[in-house]
């Protein structure tokens, strides 16, 4: 509205203008050259006038969206303990969840219900259950990527709110499926999983070794150094599964974690070829767990994999139904024995 206000005063002007100057040469009071020279004035000021009107706009729409970032902030942020503990180097009895609900902002349907879950210290625990049950919600509430709507989530007994968020995600290693493409050079795009090590080419190395992804190296001109990505000319495009690799290796830059994180990070390798990275992966959880307690937390779709894990939650509808060992699973007959033996047939 603006803009076109903007606009219909500039005609006006324009036209009354023009009119005015040729009245005055029509009446010998003026040149052609003065027409001229009005309609180039007028037709620059019209282009500097659509432009402030333009910019003029786009800052409303700016001061709009800050002010609703501002809101949600707020609304995030509302109520929350104020941290006023460092986090402990290493994790004593484990992580607890009590009463852990959450309801995303604008929706009434609580994603997750009611969820009370003992994750103790150095434990390698296994999430599963079909889409939509809450699994990934239940990972990024550990994260603190969002914060519960209720109940609390505690570490060793404390608040995890109560520690400096940035202090606690320092100490997350995770792999997620929906991982980036950073095109950037292979060592970077690894490095970036613990930023004070990018320029290490060894802890870089190390990291892609322990993601069983170092014979990618092989594949890649100038190995570490190689620029990656079809946006420019020299860069090298990879396959999903050699992407899929990178990204695992960024998840095992962090060798001190408090807590390891593989949420279905695996979808473009086969089943023996993720059977064997989880292998691997529960191995380096069990070094990692002798130093810090750390606990381990494997999200798949393929229960032959996560049957090596200390714990299996079973979730569905947004609530842990079953958890317990693979066996005692098994012998329970539920939900995660049904998923299983289905499973086992597809693949017999």
């Amino acid at each position: 509205m603006l803009q076109v206000t903007g606009q219909v005063l500039f005609a006006i002007a324009y036209i009354g203008a023009t009119l005015l100057v040729l009245r005055n040469v029509v009446g010998g009071g003026g040149t052609v050259g003065d027409v001229v020279l009005v309609i180039s004035l007028a037709a620059q000021v019209n282009t500097q006038v659509t432009t402030a009107v333009f910019l003029l706009v786009g800052l409303q729409r700016i001061s709009r969206t800050l002010a609703n970032l501002k809101w949600i902030r707020e609304l995030v942020m509302k109520d929350l303990p104020t941290p006023d503990l460092h986090l402990p180097k290493t994790i004593g009895e484990g992580i607890s969840l009590h009463g852990v609900s959450f309801t995303y902002p604008g929706t009434e349907r609580a994603v997750l219900g009611g969820v009370d879950l003992d994750l103790p210290s150095g434990s390698t625990v296994a999430i599963v259950g079909e889409n939509g049950a809450g699994k990934t919600t239940l990972v990024k509430l550990l994260c603190r990527f969002y914060e519960q709507t209720d109940g609390v989530i505690e570490l060793d007994g404390v608040d995890l709110r109560r520690f400096p968020l940035d202090e606690w995600r320092r100490r997350i290693a995770a792999g997620f499926q929906d991982f980036a493409r950073f095109e950037m050079l292979a060592r970077e795009v690894i490095g970036v999983g613990d930023l004070p090590k990018i320029d290490d080419a060894k802890a870089v190395t190390g990291a892609l070794r322990r993601a069983r992804g170092d014979d990618l190296l092989k594949r890649l001109d100038n190995g570490l150094e190689t620029q990656l990505g079809k946006t420019y000319a020299d860069g090298t495009d990879l396959s999903g599964g050699q992407w899929q690799k990178l990204a695992l290796g960024r998840a095992m830059m962090r060798e001190t974690p408090l807590l390891l994180i593989l949420d279905e990070p695996t979808s473009a390798l086969d089943a023996q070829a993720e059977h064997n990275l989880f292998e691997e992966y529960a191995a380096s959880a069990k070094r990692v767990a002798k130093k810090t307690g750390a606990v381990t937390i494997l999200v798949s779709h393929r229960f032959s994999t996560v049957r090596m894990a200390d714990l299996i939650l079973v979730v569905n509808d947004g609530r842990i139904q079953e958890s317990g060992t693979h066996n005692q699973l098994m012998r329970l007959g539920g939900l995660y024995a049904d998923l299983y033996s289905m499973q086992a047939k597809a693949y017999s």
